[in-house]
């Protein structure tokens, strides 16, 4: 019997360990921490959006880093493939919204209990609270712990990235991998808040807006989103926010603009003037709420600089353009991207040059894979990284099960 170590108990070294395990292996799951899981417990705020119901080129779209890398495995292996293997082992799942798809409960402890049930089930090896201090190869793999020393004849590092260090991202993947010989690519946190250094934010707490465009000048050009923001005092965020991230973290950022309408500029002169002459001896700052939340009402006529106590019928057409402008395009002075610790995923990783993109071996050592985010691939919010997480370990067991 063959013996299996897999490195991390996050989603790809699950995965991973679920699909390894027949007569003819024998797995073990080394995870520093206390409990498994711990970075799946916060995806989707908690509610784990496991993967996207997306159809295949659409799906792919969404892979913003090495996608032509991930071709090969997620023809094997694709999100419809996950959803398949969850719902036929007992995890119902949902499709929400754009598409994202959850456990029917919505919460990711019932992705937890699946997991730790499939463990037990399948008499996989679970050693936690065992940190790996360092992977030597020589006819098998010397696996040298903080409690023991192990040793395999096929090794996974599943180690996830350096996004939420607090679930233990510590980066151990990359140490492992360059002292094989790996390359790793520059890694930098994604899918990240975007702070800026505007003062006259500070009274808003956090204020959640629809449906709107935002928009980045970069030194590599300008990007968009639309969707929803959360805007606070400081920060902005959400899903529309974390997509965008991805696209420019590393640029060099000029300016951030929210375009906090959805009629063109003509459209919401017309509706300013409408509003003005229904109430035209009210104070301008009383009368915006129709087309802006009360809370950016006082920042964008002070941005128009308009006198707030002017009365909407002594608006000159001059400053009803300035508002016109600053809600079409609500500038932000961009300050800095959030860190890892406000990271969904970590952008960049071991270098997949040096990877086989059919089954996740390491070109460099022979029975050695690299799974999930230690690789440099990385996508979009709603649900595709995990995917790619489950996708590259789906593979890399299959290529362990073939070769014994």
């Amino acid at each position: 019997m063959k013996k299996i170590g897999i490195i991390g108990a996050g989603a790809s070294g699950l995965y991973a360990a679920i699909n390894l395990k027949n007569q003819n292996t024998d797995v073990t799951i080394l995870e520093k921490n206390d409990r498994i899981g711990k970075k799946i417990l916060m995806t989707g705020n908690g509610r784990c959006n496991i993967t996207n119901a997306k159809f295949y080129d659409e799906f792919l779209e969404n892979i913003v880093t090495n996608q032509k890398f991930l071709y090969s495995s997620f023809s094997q292996h694709d999100n419809y493939a996950s959803m398949d293997f969850f719902q036929s082992k007992g995890l119902e799942l949902v499709t929400k919204e754009y598409d994202r798809v959850f456990p029917k409960s919505q919460k990711s402890t019932d992705v937890i209990r699946f997991f730790k049930r499939e463990i037990i089930k399948n008499n996989i090896k679970l050693i936690t609270n065992t940190e790996v201090l360092s992977i030597k190869k020589f006819e098998k793999f010397l696996v040298k712990t903080d409690k023991k020393n192990y040793d395999f004849d096929y090794l996974i590092i599943a180690t996830g990235g350096l996004s939420y260090p607090n679930t233990g991202a510590t980066g151990d993947g990359y140490k492992f991998a360059k002292n094989f010989g790996h390359k790793v690519t520059k890694t930098i946190p994604s899918l990240v808040p975007i702070f800026f250094k505007d003062k006259d934010l500070e009274n808003i707490k956090a204020l959640s807006l629809e449906n709107i465009e935002i928009k980045a000048e970069t030194n590599k050009g300008d990007f968009s989103q639309l969707g929803p923001v959360l805007l606070t005092k400081n920060f902005i965020s959400g899903p529309s926010v974390l997509r965008l991230s991805s696209f420019i973290v590393g640029t060099d950022v000029r300016q951030i603009s929210l375009n906090l309408s959805v009629l063109d500029e003509n459209e919401l002169d017309k509706t300013l003037i409408e509003i003005f002459d229904k109430n035209s001896n009210k104070d301008i700052s009383n009368v915006l709420d129709p087309i802006l939340p009360n809370a950016l009402v006082p920042v964008v006529i002070k941005r128009a600089h308009i006198n707030p106590d002017k009365k909407s019928n002594q608006i000159t057409k001059d400053e009803r353009s300035r508002i016109v402008k600053n809600i079409k395009n609500f500038t932000l002075d961009f300050d800095k991207f959030g860190g890892f610790n406000t990271a969904v995923i970590t952008k960049g990783g071991v270098d997949v040059r040096d990877i086989d993109p059919k089954t996740m071996e390491s070109k460099l050592v022979f029975d050695l894979y690299f799974v999930g985010e230690v690789l440099d691939i990385d996508a979009l919010t709603g649900g595709f990284n995990l995917q790619i997480a489950f996708t590259s370990a789906f593979a890399a067991a299959s290529a362990i099960k073939e070769r014994i």
